[in-house]
Parts: structure tokens; C-alpha cells; sequence
């Protein structure tokens, strides 16, 4: 296990919330094109964050439990609420 912590300091945040973002993760969509009020996403809702938990484990070299304390800790309970919540 490393010590590398996903924050937004980390030279890897855009690559992780970029996945976060897309399809193996919440899975943003608008709708209607040029209509950002139809914009849809998935999310578990559950407080392990299995996109985040999911994509953090294919990125290696990131300790996992630390990073989800991180998210929590900032405003991240669930994987869109890292979208979010957790900013630079």
C-alpha cells in the first residue's frame, strides 16, 4: 500500500475526477443537447464510493482508505457527491 493520498493536490486529481466524471464512474449525460438542466448521472448513494473505490484501485499507487476518509471529510459521502463537494 502507498501513502499517495487523491486530493486535489494530487498531480493525478483531473485524470481521477475525469473518470469519476465519465463512464465508469457516475456517468454524466445531457439529455437534451445545449440543455445543461437535463443533465443525468448514476450514483450508488452508498458511503464506500464504488466508482471512486473502483477507479482509484485501476490508477494503483493510491492509498484507498485515506482518500475516501479525504472525500468524507470534505464533502464527498457518495461518488457524485465528490464531483461535487471535494474541490481545489
Amino acid at each position: 500500500m502507498t501513502n499517495e493520498i487523491m486530493t486535489p493536490t494530487n498531480e493525478r486529481w483531473e485524470e481521477f475526477i475525469k473518470r469519476l466524471e465519465g463512464k465508469e464512474g457516475c456517468d454524466f449525460k445531457e439529455k437534451i443537447k445545449d440543455k445543461p438542466e437535463s443533465i443525468t448521472w448514476r450514483c450508488s448513494s452508498k458511503k464506500n464510493k464504488p466508482f471512486a473505490t473502483a477507479i482509484l484501485k485501476k490508477m494503483g499507487n493510491i492509498n484507498i482508505k485515506k482518500s475516501l476518509k479525504y472525500f468524507d471529510e470534505h464533502g464527498g459521502h457518495c461518488d457524485c457527491e465528490i464531483l461535487f463537494n471535494v474541490e481545489k
